[in-house]
């Protein structure tokens, strides 16, 4: 076997990616979104947490909510080019959501047994 000049690649496939980073437009603050941005992103947050609550059958905490809300504001960053700054706000906002999104849940589940 010839492995010689003829065999390299002149593409670099990293550079053949769509794009390395987001392609963030906008940092910026939760409190500063608009208003359709900001239910734009309680339903994103609320669809993972239907996710996430379908695969383990339990309230994220700790290390997972922290992965659950990485992966929050990486999603929110590339479907609308604005990334969220990890604030003290937005952890509660997001905590507060997830637990009543999580018991909104299992009140229909509870509704349809009875």
């Amino acid at each position: 076997m010839d492995y010689g000049i003829g065999c390299i690649s002149v593409y670099d496939p990293v550079d053949m990616m769509p794009y390395r980073d987001l392609p963030i437009t906008e940092q910026t603050r939760f409190k500063k979104l608009g208003k359709e941005m900001k239910a734009e992103f309680k339903w994103l947050a609320a669809s993972l947490t239907m996710e996430y609550w379908n695969e383990n059958r339990q309230i994220p905490f700790g290390e997972e909510m922290s992965k659950l809300r990485t992966r929050f504001l990486r999603m929110f960053a590339e479907e609308y080019s604005i990334l969220l700054k990890d604030d003290t706000e937005l952890k509660n906002y997001l905590l507060t959501l997830v637990i009543s999104t999580i018991n909104k849940q299992l009140k229909s589940e509870k509704e349809k047994q009875t």
